[in-house]
């Protein structure tokens, strides 16, 4: 197994584990709801279905985006740990977006790294043509 398919793999798990826990947490577990439970589950779940497809098609881009997005929803982990109701949510949401993150992050790392390998010319420094002063 090529370790590229392994953080693939994880940001997968961690994106769809997301999407799994954000539909029946909000609309199964919780017994109180201050919004509608469909508005609730379209905004949190809903950025996340568009990068699922990216992800796991091994597009690029969607990794590089999905490491920023993943912020937002650890951000959002550690708001639900400190609320006094949702603890649980709150370190499940923390776990699959750090899982999603850190797959993400490396996939991308590990990809630029063979890609520096397999084409050196294009990484190279140009020399600075401005002149240096005294």
């Amino acid at each position: 197994m090529d370790i590229t398919t392994f953080w693939r793999a994880l940001a997968a798990i961690g994106i769809l584990g997301l999407v799994i826990l954000i539909v029946v947490w909000n609309s199964w577990l919780t017994p109180n709801q201050v919004y509608p439970r469909s508005v609730e589950i379209l905004f949190f779940a809903g950025p996340l279905l568009f990068f699922t497809r990216g992800i796991l098609n091994a597009q690029r881009y969607t990794f590089v985006v999905i490491t920023m997005v993943s912020f937002a929803y650890m951000l959002m982990g550690v708001w639900y740990i400190l609320s006094a109701d949702e603890k649980t949510y709150g370190y499940l949401l923390l776990l699959f977006s750090f899982l999603m993150f850190l797959g993400s992050l490396m996939h991308v790392w590990i990809m630029d790294k063979r890609e520096k390998l397999a084409h050196p010319e294009r990484f190279k420094k140009k020399k600075s043509k401005m002149r240096r002063t005294k």
